[in-house]
């Protein structure tokens, strides 16, 4: 199993450590543990955009499933594979997907809205927060901040960009994936809560075997957590 990743394509959107069955306390508190996440979250010095631990990594291919960038690919025995939409555990969805100037393509998985309040008076400021955006959502007219609804995947760049302006907030409401096909299982409610924000902290978790969301995951793939594997 070959868990690729290509930097040239990441647009450090943030679904995929979301995402992640291994991860834990994802919203107001730090990481106690992950398997895929920036260099800060993985404590870990680097200069790449993502990290992955291959061996928290329980090669499920929820990274692979979500990614707006198709940064993130799942091989197995040299095949693309996720194995969780082919059990029916993951559902597939409908996507807009689009070129940006770059020749990459990004998709759109999530439908919902976004609000910028600028009170920041430094245009150089303003634009220097626009080109947060990997997307080129953003674009300053005046001294407000407009986002093109159109090009926004309302994903978590600009939301966590937003910390380190004084002057300039966002707030992001994803309300739901788009048309979903088939009846995914049980930890698709599990996954889309933490994607869609209305759940990110699991309070009380320590390692991942008490995580429910990760072995039940292993349970779906077929395998049975290794004792004292943590």
């Amino acid at each position: 199993m070959v868990l690729k990743y290509d930097e040239s394509k990441c647009v450090e959107c943030g679904f995929c450590h979301r995402v992640c069955p291994v991860t834990i306390s994802i919203y107001d508190e730090p990481y106690k543990k992950t398997a895929i996440g920036t260099p800060e979250e993985m404590k870990i010095e680097s200069d790449k955009k993502i990290i992955v631990d291959m061996d928290k990594c329980v090669w499920c291919g929820s990274c692979t499933w979500i990614c707006p960038g198709y940064t993130l690919e799942l091989l197995i025995n040299g095949e693309k594979k996720l194995n969780l939409v082919e059990n029916g555990s993951l559902p597939e969805f409908d996507e807009e997907v689009r070129t940006l100037e770059n020749g990459n393509k990004v998709r759109k998985v999530v439908e919902g809205s976004i609000t910028i309040t600028c009170n920041e008076k430094d245009t150089k400021v303003i634009d220097k927060f626009c080109e947060e955006c990997a997307v080129s959502a953003m674009e300053k007219k005046g001294k407000e901040i407009e986002v093109d609804k159109d090009k926004c995947i309302l994903c978590f760049k600009c939301t966590e960009a937003a910390k380190n302006y004084d002057n300039i907030s966002v707030e992001v409401h994803r309300d739901r994936f788009k048309n979903i096909k088939g009846e995914p299982s049980s930890i698709w409610n599990g996954i889309m809560l933490r994607v869609l924000g209305k759940e990110g902290k699991i309070k009380g978790i320590m390692s991942r075997s008490q995580n429910k969301l990760a072995d039940a995951v292993i349970r779906l793939l077929g395998r049975e957590e290794t004792e004292g594997e943590s």
